[in-house]
């Protein structure tokens, strides 16, 4: 599965994204009207995206699912593209929160509010009629997503446990130095 876990992923995948929306608003807007096409369009990559960012591909199967499942929900709800780009970036955030920042609290809180109203201001100011004004306006915010990665002090959380515990490290070098012979 891809994944797009990195700055550079995050604005690969939004100028992807990007690229793409007029063709699905182009095909599937006759189908099912053109507001509606781009509605499904923005649910379907904000889901995704979150899926490329879980850290294994069960988990990504997961994630996949059940923001699958939100983002369904919240097109039911949602009255117009503006609610539903709301929508999504609080489910977006909502999943970071929850699974990848190592740990919880205000400044997490704080980033991922700093990082979504960022985004959809940006998209705000970004967004015009038609498919290419929306399209940009899904790079912009996809651009703002990107500066998640380079948020000093954050870390993406792992699945694997660490190699080694650093006091058994430790450990294990003083007792090798305590068994050296004296004259090495």
């Amino acid at each position: 599965m891809m994944r797009w876990n990195s700055f550079a992923g995050t604005l690969v995948f939004g100028a992807v994204c990007a690229a793409l929306l007029p063709a699905a608003w182009l095909l599937l807007g006759p189908v099912m009207g053109r507001d509606e096409a781009a509605a499904l369009y923005l649910a379907a990559a904000g889901t995704l995206y979150a899926a490329g960012l879980a850290p294994s591909p069960r988990r990504s199967i997961w994630v996949g699912c059940v923001m699958g499942g939100l983002s369904l929900l919240l097109l039911v709800v949602a009255r117009d593209l503006v609610e539903v780009a709301a929508g999504m970036a609080l489910l977006l955030a909502g999943f970071r929160c929850c699974s990848l920042h190592r740990s919880g609290g205000t400044r997490t809180l704080a980033v991922e509010a700093v990082l979504g109203l960022g985004g959809l201001a940006l998209a705000g100011l970004l967004a015009g009629p038609g498919p290419v004004g929306i399209a940009l306006a899904l790079w912009g915010y996809f651009l703002v997503q990107a500066v998640f990665f380079l948020v000093a002090g954050l870390r993406v959380r792992s699945l694997r446990p660490p190699d080694e515990d650093p006091f058994e490290r430790a450990r294990s070098r003083l007792l090798a130095l305590l068994e050296e012979p004296e004259g090495s």
